[in-house]
């Protein structure tokens, strides 16, 4: 391997959205493509930067000083440490068409485009990670709900709690939905028979569409309990107005009583 060329990709989850619109003002020059959702940057001959609005940012053949360095100037305010993140590498090997191992991916040639392909599909597994930690953290709140149910007959969570659940649970489907080429390939491959099998080989290596299906069915479960918490908030406010109803009468029947024994 040490007589091939090597250039390492770092990505990082910024957890909170990237403004894509506030980097493209900073590095204008630098710019080679993107849209409202993505930004895709040139620093150099053979350094590239990846920015995606779901909180992604991949480098390419980037010292770790140097990304340190970066990531201090536009996210000052972002824990670096704390940071989800994962690496690969791209290995150029003039006698081997197309092999991807655990941690790379050798190619016979190395263009813009296929180090485009190869920085998006690690970004989105890595999107995915942070995707699944999300939807496994709501599933392990909502069992401790439920398992006081089972315990004690009785469920302790408001009606606006589960809406707040609700509506994270939804946000995040409607991310994943919206910025995601999981089930689809990306435009850059429509015409390009070539990074159309990069894209697949790494789509596989990565698990993608299995991994986004686990998540999808994760949230299924998450709303199926949800609808369920919903449902039996609205039998208890209902039973509570019920109550109140009765009492307001007996109140009234109990005052035209006594009025008419006076």
């Amino acid at each position: 391997m040490s007589d091939f060329e090597e250039y390492k990709l770092k990505a990082y989850h910024i957890k909170n959205n990237i403004n894509i619109n506030d980097c493209r003002q900073r590095l204008v020059d630098m710019e080679i493509s993107g849209s409202k959702s993505e930004v895709f940057y040139q620093y150099d001959e053979k350094k590239y930067v990846y920015m995606f609005n779901y909180g992604v940012m991949v480098f390419y053949n980037f010292r770790a000083e140097e990304i340190n360095q970066e990531l201090e100037r536009l996210f000052p305010e972002v824990d670096k440490n704390d940071l989800l993140k994962d690496d690969f590498a791209l290995l150029l090997n003039p006698d081997n068409d197309m092999t991807i191992r655990f941690n790379h991916l050798s190619l016979s040639s190395i263009n813009e485009g296929a180090i485009k392909i190869v920085m998006l599909n690690l970004a989105q597994s890595l999107a995915l990670l942070y995707y699944d930690q999300v939807s496994q953290d709501l599933l392990s709140q909502i069992k401790v709900f439920a398992n006081t149910m089972e315990e004690e007959g009785k469920l302790e969570i408001r009606t606006k709690n589960i809406q707040k659940f609700i509506g994270k649970a939804l946000n995040t489907q409607n991310k994943i939905a919206e910025n995601l080429y999981i089930l689809d390939s990306p435009p850059v491959t429509w015409e390009n028979e070539y990074l159309d099998g990069v894209n697949k080989v790494l789509s596989r290596h990565f698990d993608s569409g299995p991994r986004y299906r686990a998540i999808e069915n994760t949230f299924k479960i998450v709303e199926a309990n949800l609808q369920a918490f919903m449902d039996l908030s609205h039998h208890k406010e209902s039973s509570k107005l019920e109550w109140i109803i009765i009492i307001l009468i007996l109140v009234e029947i109990l005052d035209t009583f006594i009025t008419k024994m006076i």
